[in-house]
């Protein structure tokens, strides 16, 4: 399945999104959003009904533009993009969908909503262009390239890659990551998708640990 997608838009929105992930570690660069931009879009064109494509690929590029990464001099995301949601190809609601659709897909954000906000979490629970993005953006931290990503990041923080007893507090390692997050993930899956490709990750990540504790236990 395809659809029209205006090149000059995409164009002008590639280049504002690898802007601004060079500015980040390989965890969260140009070549994650790309997978998840595609991912997003296979993902969508297996939902029935189909979802708005246009709206599932600005929201996967720009899915990283939230404040989770800005700084307090960064530019409000609304801002950042209203030159590119304001093009013509654009309808109000799906420029306004987009931006709701943003700061909605992260694994905390979902976690904090069910608790805090019952009416939000409705539309997070009803809206088909947000699950493709989800879905594709957590396909993309876990399995083998999760692994990858987990220790680009750790690097960057300066965070340990396994846990040890002299830690204070569990978690705070690459491998802790696993435990407390990751290995959760696939029960949070939206599409049929996702969960069937979620599986299979996850077992990647099981299997992982389990050579990692192999090789930890030889060392003793």
């Amino acid at each position: 399945m395809t659809y029209e997608r205006p090149l000059y838009l995409f164009e002008r929105a590639e280049e504002l999104v690898r802007a601004q992930m060079a500015k980040y570690d390989p965890s969260h660069d140009w070549p994650h959003v790309d997978r998840v931009r595609k991912l997003a879009l296979k993902i969508a064109k297996t939902m029935t009904p189909v979802p708005d494509l246009l709206v599932v690929e600005l929201a996967a590029l720009f899915h990283d533009l939230d404040d989770k990464y800005s700084t307090s001099t960064s530019s409000p995301l609304s801002t950042l993009l209203s030159h590119l949601l304001s093009h013509p190809s654009l309808t109000p609601s799906q420029s306004s969908l987009i931006l709701a659709i943003i700061p909605n897909i992260s694994y905390t954000s979902e976690l904090r909503l069910t608790s805090s906000s019952p009416t939000q979490w409705t539309w997070q629970t009803s809206c088909p262009e947000l699950h493709a993005v989800q879905d594709a953006d957590r396909l993309d931290a876990i399995g083998s390239i999760g692994i990858l990503r987990v220790a680009a990041y750790s690097g960057a923080k300066g965070r340990k890659l396994m846990e040890d007893q002299e830690m204070e507090k569990k978690g705070v390692s690459a491998e802790g990551h696993f435990k407390e997050k990751l290995l959760k993930v696939k029960d949070r899956m939206k599409t049929d998708y996702g969960r069937e490709e979620a599986e299979r990750r996850h077992q990647t990540m099981v299997n992982f640990l389990a050579d990692l504790e192999r090789e930890r236990q030889s060392a003793l």
